[in-house]
């Protein structure tokens, strides 16, 4: 996945329509008064930091890919930049650990999170935002289980907050619609941000399945639909 993320780099804006409303989205949650060290996870070029500009304690963004963070950090220059691993955070104490349209690629969340409420100060919060089950049923119903991601119900993401220790403090759910001029554009937005990177279809058999999506999903005044489920949740460390 870091390969695909790094090549969709320098382009990501321009597809990321869905993570800029997730992003927009998770920012009517950040606090009213801003304060206390600020880790972002996850950060790719930048859509939620920019959200974050200003804020008093500073902010160090972060990514896994370095192309990522060289694009932030030219999108976003007052924040601190670094290259890193979400499993294995910078050390704290941090008072915020934020992070958007990035939690749905974690292999195992538990030990993320895990990881994070070491770092976190007592009393410290993490906000976040992500896509959970529910998400693209309609490329689902055409195309089969197979992709990169795994959808996790909200249910498993507070299960994963609990089993690490950190108390959930609001959590909301959210179905959004979006429309694409046509089914070939609407897989062309993922590959875009990275989010697709694995060529499982033959030529034929894709062209197949983006034809069954356009008949089978349609928009009234043309185009086709997609719909991504979104979840936002914010959880403390309490000692």
């Amino acid at each position: 996945m870091q390969e695909s993320f790094s090549k969709a780099a320098r382009g990501y804006h321009r597809h990321a329509r869905v993570q800029t409303a997730l992003a927009e989205w998770l920012a009517e949650w950040l606090p009213t008064q801003r304060a206390g060290r600020a880790l972002e996870v996850g950060a790719g070029p930048g859509v939620f930091t920019r959200r974050l500009v200003g804020w008093p304690g500073g902010v160090v963004a972060t990514d896994l890919s370095p192309e990522m963070v060289a694009a932030g950090r030219a999108a976003v220059p007052s924040a601190g930049w670094q290259v890193m691993a979400a499993e294995r955070p910078l050390p704290g104490p941090w008072d915020w650990i934020f992070t958007s349209a990035m939690l749905q690629w974690a292999t195992d969340p538990e030990q993320l999170f895990t990881a994070w409420r070491a770092q976190l100060a007592p009393g410290g919060r993490v906000l976040a935002a992500l896509f959970v089950a529910g998400s693209l049923p309609e490329w689902q119903a055409v195309a089969g289980e197979g992709g990169p991601v795994r959808w996790r119900p909200p249910a498993a993401w507070r299960a994963a907050l609990a089993a690490a220790g950190l108390g959930m403090v609001r959590e909301e759910t959210a179905e959004r619609v979006f429309t694409h001029a046509t089914a070939r554009e609407f897989l062309h937005s993922l590959h875009g941000v990275g989010a697709a990177p694995v060529r499982w279809l033959t030529a034929g058999a894709l062209r197949r399945r983006l034809a069954d999506y356009e008949k089978r999903f349609p928009v009234s005044g043309g185009g086709v639909r997609a719909t991504w489920g979104f979840y936002r949740f914010e959880a403390e460390r309490a000692d």
